[in-house]
């Protein structure tokens, strides 16, 4: 995506995305009703009913294509194709995840362990896979579960990306 695309088209794809998540409360109403998801799965603990996903995706994506303008402006220009590569990944991530949720495979368990130990050399932490891992889980989970958890594992793999390389420039400045 180039950032010319996404200065013009703001707005638009802030309304696609609202239009998929109203897409997906259609499927939802249609086959059984809205899912309100519980804290701890506990139907006495307050729960978050799928309709806030109309808020909340919407919200994340224009927050997310802010975030991917102000960081386009600083760099160069040959960063702006990966943007739609880490979109696409993460909606195949999240589309894998929800598949082995749904079957409850141990393997999501070493999937997760992979994508750390990706985050170790790789940065994984840009919001297009927040947008993407969004998509991709949309079906299985809504909107709003993988927006929480997603905001989550971005925080953690921005950790496991960052720390190693503060800690070699902190000890090799005190070994110079």
């Amino acid at each position: 995506m180039e950032l010319e695309l996404i200065k013009k088209n703001k707005v638009f794809i802030t309304l696609f995305s609202a239009l998929l998540v109203f897409v997906h409360l259609l499927f939802e109403h249609f086959h059984g009703g809205i899912v309100t998801h519980y804290i701890l799965q506990d139907d006495s603990l307050p729960g978050i009913s799928n309709w806030w996903g109309l808020l909340t995706f919407p919200l994340a994506t224009w927050v997310v294509l802010l975030r991917i303008e102000k960081r386009n402006n600083a760099s160069e220009k040959e960063h702006n194709k990966n943007v739609l590569y880490r979109l696409v990944s993460a909606i195949i991530f999240g589309i894998v995840v929800s598949y082995l949720f749904s079957i409850e495979s141990t393997g999501l368990d070493y999937l997760m362990l992979t994508l750390f130990a990706l985050s170790l050399f790789i940065p994984l932490y840009f919001g297009e896979y927040l947008l993407g891992f969004t998509i991709g889980t949309m079906y299985v989970f809504g909107a709003n579960i993988p927006i929480i958890g997603g905001i989550v594992l971005l925080s953690l793999l921005f950790l496991l990306y960052n720390i190693p390389r503060f800690v070699f420039r902190f000890v090799r400045s005190k070994l110079n």
